[in-house]
């Protein structure tokens, strides 16, 4: 009888124990919290994999270079797999309102999944096995349809600190390492508007409180570093591969210095976003949020940048953004254009003319259908119109291909392909 009385609450913290191993962890919930140490990635099959029109994109290579740009209809994001499966992305807008200037497109893949879960979703899925989190998040600016925006139906996180708005809700679907923005450190005196100064405010207690109890580490963006976004896992192998920092808060790195371009004036929130150009091997690809020619930012950035194989577009592709003179210079061969409103100068249809005349395809990732129906021929000049934007480099950087997935389901099925381009 004694024995009984040991034996069974020893059974119960056995079982106990089992029900504790079996729960979910915090980074697996939709809104949990918490981080984890990713784990060096696998190598994935073959880079001679066929890829199909119809059928689902096959995932990342070692050895690829990978840059997708997620189709939401409701903000820029961007996520990139380094040739070793170092992963980054830039941005993660997020917002539902419409103002009285012009509507939003459809949400994509429909109205009921938050941009925020989309984006999640989507890296999760052409994550390099074996990884469970992000190794840099990049925020090119304070804005919300690269950050989020507080709209009154978003929850905060289980604390109560922070609101979960674009880039704080992708932390709660996957979390992310590093995270990386022009002001770390230095926030006091920015001046936005209020609705960008609240989205500040949230991403600023985000931070604090990530930061503070050690799930993530934080910086600001070095202008003129080529090591800040370095390979973690096999970067020997690949010495052709770089991101160089050209610009932000509104000035370039020119011969070896900061140069405000601005000299001492004042310039907008769009004109403070941060570029970089990444290279790998004869590969090169310009972001550079939405900096648009104020003061000749986009000409000087553009000297330093110098020719590319592949751009995102400045600000959609908007009138004060990626003139002619910049363009002449980055020549590249594809433009990718986050567009999410319908709003005939996002994208600035004028300027589809003088692009493609210089060779270059134009890739929109999401174009109201009403501005499709009135415009048929000025569109037509794009080779994509909605879409999730995938162009994958091959080893080495010595050409590359462009995929346009299917952005109202989940599926990631290919609906056109492009290419391939090769690297000059």
């Amino acid at each position: 009888m004694k024995r009984i009385f040991w034996i069974l609450p020893l059974i119960l913290f056995t079982l106990s124990c089992g029900e504790k191993q079996s729960q979910k962890m915090p980074w697996e919930d939709d809104l949990g919290s918490g981080t984890q140490q990713p784990e060096k990635p696998t190598p994935d099959n073959p880079t001679d994999v066929v890829v199909e029109v119809g059928k689902a994109l096959p995932l990342w290579s070692t050895g690829e270079l990978d840059i997708h740009t997620i189709s939401t209809g409701r903000g820029e994001c961007l996520f990139f797999i380094f040739p070793d499966g170092t992963t980054m992305v830039v941005d993660a807008g997020e917002f539902s309102r419409e103002s009285s200037e012009y509507k939003n497109v459809l949400q994509r893949p429909n109205a009921s999944v938050r941009p925020s879960k989309v984006y999640g979703d989507y890296i999760k899925h052409f994550m390099p096995k074996g990884k469970s989190a992000i190794d840099y998040f990049h925020l090119s600016h304070f804005h919300m349809d690269h950050m989020g925006n507080l709209e009154k139906e978003y929850v905060k996180d289980e604390t109560g600190t922070y609101t979960l708005a674009g880039v704080t809700a992708l932390y709660h679907h996957i979390p992310f390492l590093e995270a990386i923005d022009r002001a770390y450190g230095n926030y006091d005196g920015l001046k936005m508007n209020s609705m960008s100064d609240a989205a500040l405010a949230n991403w600023r207690k985000f931070l604090d409180y990530q930061v503070g109890k050690k799930a993530l580490r934080a910086s600001q963006f070095k202008l003129g570093a080529v090591n800040q976004f370095a390979m973690k896992y096999n970067a020997a192998a690949y010495p052709e591969f770089k991101i160089e920092n050209v610009c932000s808060n509104g000035c370039v790195w020119e011969n070896g210095a900061s140069v405000d371009v601005y000299n001492g004036k004042s310039r907008a929130e769009n004109a403070a976003s941060c570029g970089f150009v990444l290279r790998y091997g004869k590969f090169d690809f310009h972001s550079a949020g939405d900096i648009g020619n104020g003061s000749n930012l986009e000409y000087r950035v553009a000297q330093v940048v110098g020719k590319v194989e592949a751009a995102k577009s400045h600000h959609h592709l908007s009138p004060a953004s990626n003139n002619e003179n910049m363009m002449n210079i980055l020549k590249p061969q594809v433009l990718v254009v986050p567009s999410f409103y319908v709003r005939e100068i996002q994208p600035d249809k004028s300027k589809f003319g003088y692009i493609t005349e210089k060779g270059c395809d134009i890739f929109c990732t999401s174009v109201g259908e009403k501005l499709l129906e009135d415009y048929p021929l000025d569109y037509a000049k794009c080779n994509a119109t909605s879409g999730h934007i995938v162009i994958r480099v091959a080893p080495k950087g010595d050409s590359y291909m462009v995929y346009t997935l299917d952005d109202m389901s989940e599926g990631y099925i290919v609906k056109h392909i492009d290419g391939p381009y090769n690297c000059k």
